[in-house]
């Protein structure tokens, strides 16, 4: 009889107690606050956005690993979280590989970025693989943009550029972008473009040995 009860008793005191733990998990989960997470003025996928939240507990490790995000911050409102994140400032999309290309040489898929973002990319780059920004370029291009209308540009042999302009003409620029050569561009274009040898290009590629061709 004393086994009987015994055993009874024990049974009671473990019913309760799991009844007492599923409560105390029940309240506990009502009583917590859903975390709202917003992401603002985002440029970002609503797909990485999930990808974002679904890592939030560790959100800092998980951001650095991706090269085009410049900066995040994150702030807090009661049970809204305010996401913002600043990405590096964009080169050029490359239409071949599907990468956008930022100045600092990193580059992305596309699937990483809203549509409104990647339409506010205007220069196209044409290379079979995706543009490499050498010091030259990085240095003169703001130059180069405001002699040229350039559409496109084109990486070749590793070692030199060609600009695609919005007139279909094409700017064969030597290996070496420098102050030089710029001058020479800026002091001669109006006279090159009201040439009527110059209808499809404009060879600089010989430039630094005194010699460039129009066609």
């Amino acid at each position: 009889m004393k086994l009987r009860f015994k055993g009874f008793l024990i049974y009671l005191i473990s019913f309760s107690l799991i009844i007492y733990l599923t409560y105390f998990s029940i309240n506990s989960l009502i009583k917590k606050p859903i975390e709202i997470i917003n992401f603002i003025d985002s440029d970002i996928h609503e797909d990485f956005e999930f990808e974002i939240t679904n890592n939030f507990n560790d959100i800092n490790n998980f951001l650095d690993e991706y090269l085009f995000i410049k900066s995040h911050l994150l702030r807090r409102n009661n049970n809204e979280i305010y996401i913002y994140i600043n990405l590096k400032k964009p080169f050029a999309i490359n239409n071949i590989t599907k990468e956008v290309v930022f100045y600092d040489n990193t580059t992305a898929p596309f699937n990483y970025f809203k549509k409104n973002f990647l339409d506010t990319i205007n220069l196209i780059d044409i290379s079979h693989n995706s543009i490499h920004i050498n010091n030259y370029l990085n240095e003169h291009y703001i130059s180069l943009s405001s002699l040229f209308d350039i559409e496109q540009i084109e990486y070749i042999e590793d070692r030199r550029y060609n600009l695609i302009l919005s007139s279909g003409k094409k700017v064969m620029l030597p290996k070496v972008i420098d102050s030089k050569l710029i001058f020479f561009i800026k002091n001669n274009i109006d006279l090159i473009e009201k040439s009527t040898n110059y209808m499809q290009f404009l060879d600089l590629r010989n430039f630094h040995n005194k010699t460039i061709r129009l066609k």
